[in-house]
């Protein structure tokens, strides 16, 4: 189950093994092998945690800007480190060989405390910004500008929307149940998302049956049910339309992956 959220604080994810997808802002790809990303701050994504590789290991670390001060940036040692967090504003994924290499860094800053952990968190920023093995994701178009008061509504409609995409949402019931006139609801989610509830809604199945494919235990009849869509048609142009092929394509895609 994708968990679709935003928050205002950077988040960098460590997944040690196994493949799956993430959807982050409106990208959908995939990763095989494990996964190093790091995120910017008001990017809506889905949880980038890998549910099939049973022995899986994650570590989320999530920060804010102002972590250690306001004048930390300023300092020219930290320009580099300053233009990695900029990026990361459209999603940062990094390659195989930095993953690897600062993958017991990561591990370990479980294991340390205060200024040992802060100094060493440092450390592995400066690392993330000196490499060139990344890609970045693009999701820059879709970061949010969102009010602090704000956050916990659309929270609030992003984990509605978790617990019963499989049936029909309508606008007025979420306008509802966050205690907000229609009209009202529909100005506050297009000036904080910039997109139509139901092309948001419409998102979340896709991203939803992207999963399910990847299991392969469904047809893609159960899969367009199961994710809401009451027309198995309709289910095949929204995917099409979201991520940019057909749901036997993107299967035949996904297994060939990870069949190399």
């Amino acid at each position: 189950m994708p968990f679709w959220h935003i928050h205002p604080e950077y988040e960098l994810v460590y997944i040690k093994n196994g493949h799956g997808k993430r959807h982050v802002g409106k990208m959908i790809s995939t990763y095989t092998d494990g996964d190093l990303v790091l995120l910017g701050p008001n990017v809506p994504h889905s949880s980038l945690s890998n549910n099939i590789y049973k022995s899986n290991m994650e570590v989320v670390i999530q920060f804010n800007e102002d972590f250690a001060g306001t004048g930390l940036w300023s300092i020219p040692e930290m320009d580099q480190v300053h233009k990695l967090l900029q990026r990361s504003r459209q999603g940062i994924s990094f390659g195989n060989s930095i993953r690897c290499q600062l993958a017991d860094k990561l591990v370990g800053l479980y294991q340390l405390h205060g200024f040992e952990r802060f100094i060493a968190f440092l450390k592995l920023l400066q690392e993330l910004s000196k490499t060139k093995d990344y890609i970045l994701l693009g999701a820059d178009q879709s970061s949010l500008l969102i009010k602090e008061v704000d956050y916990d509504r659309i929270n609030k409609v992003y984990t509605y929307v978790e617990e019963h995409f499989a049936k029909e949402i309508s606008p007025g019931e979420i306008a509802q149940h966050i205690n907000m006139t229609l009209p009202a609801f529909c100005r506050f989610f297009k000036r904080t998302t910039e997109k139509k509830f139901t092309e948001f809604l419409n998102e979340f199945r896709i991203s939803y049956a992207c999963q399910l494919i990847m299991e392969g235990s469904y047809s893609f009849s159960e899969i367009s049910y199961k994710c809401g869509f009451q027309n198995v048609s309709y289910f095949n142009r929204q995917f099409k339309k979201i991520v940019g092929t057909n749901p036997t394509s993107y299967k035949s895609g996904f297994e060939k992956i990870l069949a190399r």
